[in-house]
């Protein structure tokens, strides 16, 4: 009896101090820097995504009930400007929200200025020319545009791509910005925003410069941008596994058994699934908008709904 009595005390033991061990693991990566700034950051554009379905509600349920033809038309130019300016230009906003996040998070005097770097440095990343379709006598064909940008690599199909150069842009400009040698001082006599936009000109032009670089360099040898690479590579494959029924299973399973762990599971699930429900829920609204099938099981809504 004695020895079993020892043996249940020294697996009651070892059971605790596993469980103290992920705790403490759990913690530091709740309160990783980098997943709490994507996480500020997206609570700040929610709401937007939530107007946009109020706009396709408009355009595909409420305007039907009481026009047709041609007016109807006319009065879905609101919902269609509702959705241009919040779905469609997602993976901008997501950029400088970021990149603003993250420069407070770090402590950083000037978040505003890191916001502004983050969003030139996605605009830099953004292939300079698109290709459209024209119809001609002899066919379809293939015409490049140059001075224009698609919503493809705007809105939601470009969320990774924004989440990763605000992420990027935003460490490197806080490294470069806190070099005492690249700061430019005008004095005390000059107006404090004259004053912190100076200290960051030089740092500013650095990191641009090393988009640009990276730009000309994907565009010149390789015929693609970097947005591009990010959607094909990154993108596309974590929303074939994350957004399947095993793979959403997965991520809210681990963070409700955090949650239990006095660790809110917005910090996993919501880094590991908003970007990519939010591109399954557009996907769905303009497969919705075209009266065509609903390809997309999981959205935000599916989210909402099981909790």
């Amino acid at each position: 009896m004695g020895s079993s009595n020892k043996e249940s005390v020294n697996d009651k033991m070892q059971n605790s101090k596993f469980i103290a061990k992920f705790t403490e693991i759990s913690v530091k990566v709740g309160n990783w820097i980098y997943l709490r700034s994507l996480r500020d950051a997206f609570a700040v554009i929610l709401p937007m995504f939530i107007v946009a379905g109020i706009g396709v509600l408009l355009n595909n349920v409420v305007f039907t009930w009481f026009l047709s033809g041609d007016m109807l038309t006319k009065f879905q130019v609101i919902g269609n400007a509702i959705v241009n300016g919040t779905l469609n230009v997602a993976g901008i906003l997501v950029a400088p929200m970021i990149g603003y996040s993250l420069a407070r998070n770090k402590g950083f005097n000037n978040p505003i200025a890191a916001a502004a770097m983050s969003l030139a440095s996605i605009f830099i990343l953004m292939p300079g020319s698109i290709q459209l379709g024209t119809v001609a006598s002899a066919g379809a064909k293939m015409a490049t545009v140059t001075g224009r940008l698609s919503y493809l690599n705007t809105g939601t199909q470009g969320m990774f791509g924004g989440i990763f150069v605000g992420l990027i842009a935003t460490g490197l400009f806080i490294k470069l910005a806190s070099i005492k040698k690249l700061q430019i001082h005008l004095g005390e006599n000059v107006p404090p925003a004259v004053a912190a936009s100076f200290s960051v000109l030089i740092p500013a032009i650095l990191l641009m410069s090393f988009f640009a670089i990276i730009a000309a360099l994907l565009a010149g040898f390789f015929n693609t941008d970097l947005i591009n690479l990010i959607k094909t590579w990154i993108q596309e494959p974590l929303r074939g596994f994350n957004t399947s029924i095993v793979g959403y299973c997965v991520i809210y399973t681990l963070a409700n058994f955090l949650f239990g762990l006095d660790i809110h599971q917005t910090i996993l699930s919501g880094a590991l699934l908003d970007p990519l429900v939010l591109v399954n829920m557009n996907e769905n609204m303009t497969a919705y908008a075209h009266h065509q099938a609903i390809p997309n099981i999981i959205t935000t809504s599916f989210g909402r709904l099981q909790i």
